[in-house]
């Protein structure tokens, strides 16, 4: 048996440095890492991202559903042509610009709530 010395231990006395993370990094890493505050921050977008579609939706079957009420008030055809080939869209193109609108602001209010919950950890 060859009688090999054990290997040397170091032992490290200075103090330790403090490594800077990039703002964010944190409560991004909870997101990345899905731990249960990530997941809270992605259910709260998901919440406020579907509160925003079903109310365009709602809006949209709403305004689907009294066309028919609408067009039988107005009984010429040719009218009723008129405001289904000019008039819904303007309608459609309003509902789609609201909820782009809303859904970009939903965004930033996420992107928001990550770097204030980012700045509130450093304090």
């Amino acid at each position: 048996m060859s009688a090999e010395p054990a290997p040397r231990r170091e032992v490290v006395t200075g103090e330790p440095r403090r490594v800077h993370l990039p703002p964010g990094h944190r409560t991004q890493s909870e997101i990345d890492e899905q731990t249960t505050l990530g997941a809270a921050y992605v259910r709260s977008l998901m919440r406020s991202q579907l509160r925003a579609g079903l109310s365009a939706f709602g809006v949209l079957a709403l305004t689907v559903a009294t066309l028919p009420l609408f067009f039988d008030a107005l009984g010429k055809p040719a009218v009723v042509w008129t405001v289904l080939g000019f008039g819904c869209y303007p309608v459609l193109v309003l509902i789609a610009w609201w909820y782009v609108r809303r859904a970009e602001r939903n965004e930033r209010d996420f992107a928001r709530l990550v770097q204030g919950a980012e700045g509130a950890e450093g304090r």
